[in-house]
């Protein structure tokens, strides 16, 4: 009998190790696939020990700052330390991004690549020759390369107390959380450079390093519930 409860006890640790490992392979796979995506954040694992002497993983994103690129696009901006950019959506939904590669709406409004409107709504005539974001964010527009610039608005940035609490919803969004906290504007700052974007904070080295440590806890449980497969034949054989 007790070998036969020590087999069950293999048998459940290394399910568990198992899932827990296919689990880490599709959340390193995810950071692999957005390595490029910009302000991107990685999200990695923590084990944590369970009363019942089990692990149990909690997943955790990673809201280190990402390296900056200077790009040639009067609205790529980059948010150089802690914070995010309020955005909202056509419905009115409030998300939150640190990706700044803005464009242009039909009716001049700043937005996000995927639609949302920064802040409250900029606009920029068409008459605009050049644009020009100050690192406050400020935002100033030129009739003419020689005149006098005009104030459009403001690119806001907020903080949260405890960032790791908001919510990824995908296209580079986040939404607020009662574990995040209330947001507060962070006013007379120099966060915003214009002309840049932030990459992701992907380190791709370590994330292929990691698959391939992934890959080789899941050989090895695949090759321990063989052994204990054989050893569940040869009991059923001597007891026949």
């Amino acid at each position: 009998m007790t070998s036969g409860y020590n087999l069950q006890g293999l048998i459940r640790k290394n399910t568990i190790n198992a899932l827990t490992q296919f689990e880490r392979m599709g959340l390193y796979s995810e950071n692999i696939s957005n390595w490029e995506t910009n302000a991107y954040k990685g999200t990695r694992f923590e084990e944590i020990l369970c009363e019942n002497g089990y692990t149990k993983c909690v997943k955790r994103t990673d809201h280190a700052q990402g390296s900056i690129q200077v790009t040639k696009r009067e609205l790529d901006i980059a948010l150089d330390g802690a914070g995010f950019i309020p955005i909202t959506s056509q419905s009115g939904e409030i998300y939150y991004t640190r990706d700044g590669s803005f464009c242009l709406g039909k009716n001049g409004v700043i937005m996000t690549q995927s639609g949302d409107i920064v802040g409250t709504g900029i606009y920029i005539s068409a008459d605009s020759v050049k644009t020009k974001i100050e690192r406050n964010g400020d935002v100033y527009t030129y009739k003419e390369l020689s005149g006098e610039p005009e104030y459009k608005g403001t690119i806001p940035v907020v903080i949260f107390q405890n960032p790791e609490g908001l919510e990824e919803i995908g296209d580079n969004k986040y939404i607020k959380t009662e574990n995040a906290g209330e947001e507060q504007l962070v006013v007379d700052h120099r966060k915003i450079s214009q002309y840049s974007i932030e990459r992701s904070n992907i380190d791709i080295f370590d994330t292929v390093n990691q698959i391939m440590r992934v890959n080789a806890s899941l050989l090895a449980s695949t090759t321990l519930m063989g052994a204990i497969d054989q050893m569940y034949e040869k009991a059923i054989n001597i007891k026949d």
